[in-house]
């Protein structure tokens, strides 16, 4: 495994310990809480992982602070994980999404986005916990990843949903972003 794939996955496990903690704490009834616990690993040929602390790019008005993290696997075509996401803004509370990462992915090796080559893995979401009135669990949307490779660290995070949780569409990337698609502990050069 890189030093590079070494820190991101501490970075993500660490990331997740502390969301699986305030969340614990801080969620009310009814409030979506993430399931993932820092000690949950993942075993399988590809793994993913990111964690993301920061708002969205572009224009999201209301939105304070966004964190955004999850983890799982890709499996000849399949993708298994779960994602949690939350959204902040001044004087009103969180909305939480938990996603549940099931069904056909596509793993795009090779490719170049942000000026640099890396691989990318759109994954299908659906939320299966919400505290937003405005997106029910159920909704379908997508994710889609994308990791650079060799050491320097430009990485996106792009969540689209159906139209019920569009309040939900952001796009990440930034020095807070980090992305992991990992084989065996070594960067993705091939489907």
């Amino acid at each position: 495994m890189t030093t590079r794939s070494h820190l991101l996955l501490a970075a993500a496990v660490l990331a997740s310990a502390l969301l699986a903690g305030a969340s614990a704490g801080a969620a009310g009834p009814g409030s979506a809480r993430c399931p993932i616990k820092a000690a949950s690993a993942a075993s399988a040929l590809v793994q993913w992982a990111f964690t993301e602390t920061g708002a969205p790019s572009g224009s999201h008005p209301g939105i304070a602070s966004s964190y955004t993290h999850g983890r799982g696997t890709w499996v000849s075509g399949r993708a298994r994980g779960t994602i949690c996401h939350q959204d902040s803004a001044p004087g009103a509370p969180s909305r939480n999404l938990v996603l549940s990462v099931t069904g056909s992915a596509l793993l795009s090796p090779g490719i170049t986005r942000l000026g640099l080559p890396g691989v990318q893995l759109t994954l299908p979401v659906s939320a299966s916990a919400s505290d937003d009135p405005a997106c029910p669990a159920g909704v379908r949307g997508s994710v889609t990843l994308f990791a650079s490779y060799h050491e320097v660290h430009r990485d996106s995070v792009r969540l689209r949903f159906a139209a019920a949780c569009a309040a939900h569409d952001h796009v990440y990337t930034g020095a807070r972003l980090h992305v992991l698609i990992a084989r065996n502990g070594h960067q993705v050069n091939s489907a």
